[in-house]
């Protein structure tokens, strides 16, 4: 295995951070988002039923969002994104699906897309499968200028509630003095929004709580900027690079008074500028924050006195000084209820001119990935974007660092196929340190992992089947569209097991826009719902098992 030329307390440093998270295995396997593991056995998995039937359909006017972990609901969004839309999922086998597809001769094909006008499967299939269980228009009254972002939604307790996020557009607003104070690392050059947070039970079908910020910047978008593990939330302000802790108790959201970054645990805040009338400008120097001043302390201590190369090190640390006091936090996760991965990046400037590279001088890091534990405010671990060190980890507790769960079998999600081949290529020692170094920066980024969002579809799964994944994945983001079927090959035959046909509808052009995917698909069954836009029209199929439907073993 390549390590890094790393000094004995930076060893001792990776060596103590395998260890904790070899100790936290339990937290990442059994958490609140998975089930007793009694249930692993209770349902197989057979690869010979697929879904190997594409149909083209027609749903109501709502965006899809996601099945819950259990499979048993349907989440949506209305068109004016207001209103939150659960629908009760009815079961292949019990929704009558075989006898519709039956009456409209589908037969033995792979695909089945008709007129959109006029064809009975089309217009019917979704309400066989699927029945609105209740509406819950949450953004009406004092709320009524915030709407739903729909593409987040987290659930928690198992998939008792979910949590959804409204927002809305703030302008001409500025941040107080006091604020600067509070938190010395104000990024003010992201848009400020107001945001409203909703705990909705999905078993009554009510809010149980609304938290409302009402002036920051959160990164919604796929769960990007919270984390969820147990009953603990964090969510990342952007704005105030600062971290709220909440804890789900009885469907309520209760904050920590403690919020992770800018200070120690037991130092007050006083506003100086109110209490001494003292003016704040550009020239003001505020402190730096409290994690900061670990991370830099932490870098200082791994530097061995006696070594040949410490006046070097001393003097790259210095130079690196002003980079990383001035870096942001740009994603975090939590690894358990109290310990911490944050993403430090360059702090964007105000200017688009590229600096220019000098030959022989050492460039500062573009990241550092920090371990943090939050009850004892130790940092754990530092690494820097090329860390061969960190790519190992990565590589060790992947699986582990998704922290999700199928409630069904107990099993992580499917890693991406770079994983696989990572975990061959760290292995071997005749990979050489340039080569390992560009992998590290090639695929360090992938942690932090944004919660809840890898798909726990058995269909997806690459040690079972191989596929292309540039065009589906268990990471559930838009793809680009293919330009044939998606084949989905068994691993141990290399037959071909199913297909979906989600062809674009016209040609890849540099002159048109091009057209995304998007998968959503049942944590369990054989059943995926694919979501086409081209421009601002969309078209919507569903990939669903037939027993009468023969994959052939070619193109067609």
């Amino acid at each position: 295995m390549i390590l890094e030329k790393l000094s004995f307390d930076q060893r001792m440093q990776t060596q103590n951070l395998v260890h904790m998270l070899q100790n936290r295995e339990s937290g990442f396997t059994r958490n609140k988002f998975s089930q007793t593991p009694q249930l692993s056995h209770e349902r197989q998995f057979y690869k010979a039923i697929t879904p190997c039937l594409t149909v083209g359909i027609s749903i109501p006017p709502v965006y899809l969002r996601k099945f819950t972990p259990d499979g048993s609901k349907l989440l949506a969004f209305s068109h004016d994104q207001r209103s939150f839309i659960v629908y009760l999922y009815k079961g292949l086998g019990t929704s009558g699906v075989s006898q519709l597809l039956s009456e409209a001769g589908v037969g033995s094909a792979e695909t089945y897309i008709d007129r959109i006008d006029g064809n009975h499967l089309r217009s019917t299939i979704f309400e066989q499968l699927f029945k609105p269980k209740y509406v819950l228009r949450l953004c009406q009254g004092d709320s009524a200028r915030f709407y739903l972002h729909r593409e987040f939604s987290v659930f928690l307790e198992d998939s008792r509630y979910v949590l959804l996020a409204g927002m809305c557009i703030l302008q001409g607003c500025n941040l107080a003095v006091s604020d600067y104070e509070r938190y010395p690392d104000v990024f003010d050059k992201v848009d400020p929004f107001s945001y409203i947070f909703y705990v909705v039970d999905l078993h009554q079908g009510i809010v149980t709580d609304e938290v409302r910020l009402p002036q920051d910047a959160i990164s919604l978008s796929h769960n990007h900027g919270i984390s969820v593990h147990g009953h603990t939330i964090a969510i990342l302000s952007r704005l105030r690079q600062s971290i709220y802790i909440y804890e789900l108790v009885n469907g309520r959201l209760i904050k920590q008074e403690h919020e992770i970054g800018p200070r120690p645990l037991h130092c007050a805040f006083q506003d100086v500028s109110s209490m001494f009338m003292v003016m704040l400008d550009v020239n003001t120097l505020l402190p730096i924050t409290h994690i900061k001043q670990r991370v830099l302390s932490f870098l200082y201590r791994q530097i061995q006195p006696d070594s040949p190369q410490a006046s070097q090190k001393y003097q790259e640390f210095y130079k690196n000084f002003d980079f990383i006091e001035n870096m942001i936090i740009e994603k975090m996760q939590l690894i358990d209820s109290d310990f911490l991965l944050l993403r430090y990046e360059e702090r964007p400037k105000d200017t688009d001119v590229t600096p220019i590279l000098v030959t022989g001088e050492p460039q500062p890091p573009r990241r550092l990935y920090v371990f943090y534990g939050m009850s004892s405010e130790d940092v754990l671990g530092v690494y820097h974007d090329d860390s061969v060190d960190l790519l190992q980890i990565v590589v060790q507790f992947y699986d582990k660092l998704c922290n999700v769960r199928s409630l069904q079998t107990g099993d992580a999600p499917s890693s991406p196929s770079s994983h696989y081949f990572m975990q061959q290529n760290c292995i071997n020692p005749n990979k050489s340190a340039p080569f390992m170094r560009q992998a590290a920066l090639r695929y360090n980024p992938s942690v932090p992992v944004s919660t809840q969002s890898f798909s726990t579809s058995p269909y997806l799964n690459y040690n079972v089947f191989s596929y292309d994944d540039k065009l589906i994945s268990p990471l559930e983001r838009p793809k680009a569209c293919s330009v044939e079927p998606i084949v989905f090959r068994d691993r141990a035959t290399n037959l071909i097991k199913f297909r979906f046909n989600t062809k674009a509808h016209r040609p890849p052009s540099q002159f048109t826009p091009r057209e995304l995917c998007a998968f959503i698909c049942h944590p369990f069954e054989p059943l995926v719902l694919s979501i086409q836009k081209c421009m601002h029209v969309y078209s919507y199929k569903l990939h669903i098992y037939n027993h009468g439907t023969v994959v052939e073993q070619f193109f067609n």
